[in-house]
């Protein structure tokens, strides 16, 4: 009698996952919702998807940002045998969305998804109402698929809806004390004042402050080229850096090896596609081996000792960020004081819900040398 509960528990979990909801184009709709609000749970609830959001056995992965707030920022469907982050998954094999198939080559996918907007050996790069579709094929010849992954155009904001109907996400803002003596008010002040002032130092007190406002009215589709129309070349170069990180996991920008020396002897370097006006030079790295994630950075400043180029260089990029990337845009201002150089520039960054952050960096090494750099903390797996 046992084992027939059993197996009737088991058989209605399959049938729940196979007759449910969320199929097709309407599996879009969890980009960009809040993991523990409505639509994620009852998504979870199909698919059976454990604490990470994933059920390899039914060959399904959401990738969630780890902040505050809590943002499904990509959707990955597998063929049969693929494997993430050394877990196997299984086929997912309930209808894909835009009609795709995984027996699908790339004259198939380009009648279906429209012109590829770049590739490599075994990946192609679409583009369709408002979706990046990333197509991983299982060889060279790209003629079945390993892997779907699905996000949103950077430059959207809001859960996705295929209708182009969108809500701007909600940034709480930072909570305020009902009491507080003198010297905390004070720095709170001074912090809050270099978070909104264009022109503003960094504030001398060592306390983290994050300085928040709400987010901008809906907006509909917007591609990282609409986007930057009427932004600095400045703006455009890091948002490429996002765009390629969140959606390529930088494969697109990557060039070849670089010999060239760093501040953190890095082995595994590489020269790259994108020129972020201000810096010295970028690199892409891969730490601590040769097949580790790949990261950006990019390189300001370097001095041998403490130097007025420095904090010079700071207040020119702070300032530009500042201009670009503006709290009214959904980004949040945050100061650290950085440990290795207390009275130095502060750690400054940039976080946005939906893209992850941009940190203007600051680090001295134990020989004494200086580097003044921007790295990003991006939502790709």
């Amino acid at each position: 009698m046992t084992r027939r509960i059993i197996l009737l528990v088991l058989l209605c979990s399959a049938l729940r996952a196979v007759a449910g909801e969320f199929t097709g184009n309407k599996l879009l709709e969890v980009l960009g919702e809040d993991r523990n609000g409505a639509v994620c749970a009852k998504l979870k609830t199909e698919y059976l998807l454990d604490k990470a959001m994933k059920n390899p056995e039914l060959g399904i992965k959401l990738t969630v940002t780890h902040d505050s707030v809590s943002v499904i920022t990509a959707l990955t469907l597998t063929s049969g045998g693929h494997e993430i982050n050394e877990i196997k998954y299984k086929e997912f094999n309930r209808e894909l969305p835009f009609g795709i198939s995984f027996d699908d080559g790339e004259e198939t996918l380009i009648q279906k998804l429209g012109e590829a907007k770049s590739g490599g050996d075994d990946r192609l790069k679409f583009k369709k109402d408002g979706i990046t579709i990333n197509v991983y094929f299982k060889s060279s010849a790209r003629k079945k698929i390993a892997f779907l992954k699905f996000t949103q155009n950077i430059g959207m904001v809001g859960p996705y809806r295929m209708d182009g109907s969108h809500h701007a996400p909600v940034v709480a803002a930072a909570p305020v004390p009902a009491k507080a003596d003198a010297s905390t008010r004070d720095s709170r002040i001074a912090a809050a004042k270099a978070a909104t002032d264009n022109t503003a130092k960094p504030a001398a007190n060592p306390s983290k402050t994050v300085s928040s406002l709400p987010a901008p009215a809906a907006a509909g589709k917007t591609s990282v080229a609409t986007a930057a129309a009427n932004k600095s070349k400045f703006y455009q170069a890091i948002m490429s850096v996002i765009e390629s990180g969140e959606e390529e996991m930088f494969k697109d920008i990557q060039k070849t090896p670089s010999a060239r020396s760093n501040f953190w002897n890095y082995k595994y370097t590489y020269g790259t596609s994108i020129a972020i006006p201000g810096e010295k030079y970028n690199m892409l790295y891969s730490f601590p081996f040769q097949k580790s994630q790949l990261d950006f950075v990019s390189v300001l400043e370097e001095t041998d000792g403490a130097s007025a180029s420095i904090g010079t260089k700071y207040l020119e990029i702070e300032t530009t960020l500042k201009h670009d990337f503006p709290n009214s845009e959904g980004w949040i201002y945050h100061y650290t004081v950085n440990p290795e150089d207390p009275k130095g520039p502060k750690d400054f960054e940039l976080k946005n819900a939906k893209l992850g952050s941009i940190v203007l960096d600051h680090s001295v090494n134990p020989y004494g040398k200086h580097v003044l750099y921007l790295r990003f903390l991006l939502q790709y797996d």
